[in-house]
C-alpha cells in the first residue's frame, strides 16, 4: 500500500511540473459562482463570440440537448444571446432569441434554491413573448436535478447537468476547436 502511495505521489508531482494542473478558473475561485458560468457558457453560445466559431458552439449545444422539431428548426444564424436578461417576470440567466421570434431560456442553478414560482414566471414571460411552440426552458444544474415542484409546476422543461450535457457539449466544442488553440485551452480547463 505504501508504495502505491507513493506512485501516486510521485505522478501527481510530476503533472504538476508540466502544468497540467493549471487551472485559471480555480486560480480565480469562480469555479463556484452561477453568474461566471452563466457569462462564460454565454459567450461560448454567443454566434457574435470572441471565440471565431460563429454559431458552431451553439449548433453543437442544440444536439447535444435533445432532439426536438423545436430545436432542430431553431434558427442558429441570427440567435443572440442576453445573459441576466431583466423582464418583468425575473432575471434569465440565459435567453437566447433569433430573427423568427424563437428563444430558449436557460436557467443555471449552482447551490442556489429556486425562486418563488421561478420557472412558472419564465415559461409565461416565454409564452406571451415568444408564443406556444418558439420557445424552449432548460434548466441547468450540477447533477440534472429537477427544478421545485412550487418554481415548475405545470411547466414543460428540460433538466440538463453540468455533470453530463455541459461535458459532452464541451467535448464537442473543444473537436471543433482544434485549429484554434487558445479556445480549445480554454475550454479544457473549464470542462476540468
Amino acid at each position: 500500500a505504501r508504495l502505491i502511495l507513493e506512485k501516486v505521489k510521485v505522478s501527481r508531482n510530476e503533472s504538476r511540473l508540466r502544468g497540467e494542473q493549471f487551472n485559471i478558473f480555480l486560480v480565480c475561485g469562480v469555479n463556484h459562482y452561477e453568474v461566471t458560468h452563466s457569462a462564460i457558457l454565454a459567450e461560448f453560445l454567443n454566434p457574435q463570440g470572441s471565440h471565431g466559431q460563429g454559431d458552431a458552439y451553439l449548433k453543437a449545444f442544440l444536439s447535444v440537448v435533445g432532439k426536438s422539431d423545436f430545436l432542430s428548426d431553431f434558427d442558429t444564424s441570427t440567435a443572440s444571446i442576453n445573459k441576466e436578461f431583466s423582464a418583468s417576470d425575473g432575471r434569465m440567466d440565459i435567453l437566447i432569441t433569433n430573427d423568427k421570434g424563437q428563444s430558449i431560456i436557460i436557467e443555471n442553478k449552482i447551490y442556489a434554491p429556486d425562486q418563488s414560482k421561478q420557472l412558472i414566471r419564465y415559461n409565461n414571460f416565454a409564452l406571451n413573448k415568444y408564443h406556444k411552440g418558439n420557445y424552449a426552458i432548460f434548466y441547468l444544474t450540477l447533477w440534472g436535478s429537477e427544478a421545485s415542484e412550487q418554481s415548475a409546476e405545470g411547466v414543460n422543461y428540460t433538466c440538463i447537468s453540468y455533470k453530463e450535457t455541459i461535458l459532452t457539449w464541451l467535448e464537442h466544442c473543444i473537436q471543433l476547436s482544434a485549429q484554434k488553440p487558445l479556445v480549445r485551452e480554454t475550454m479544457i480547463q473549464y470542462a476540468n
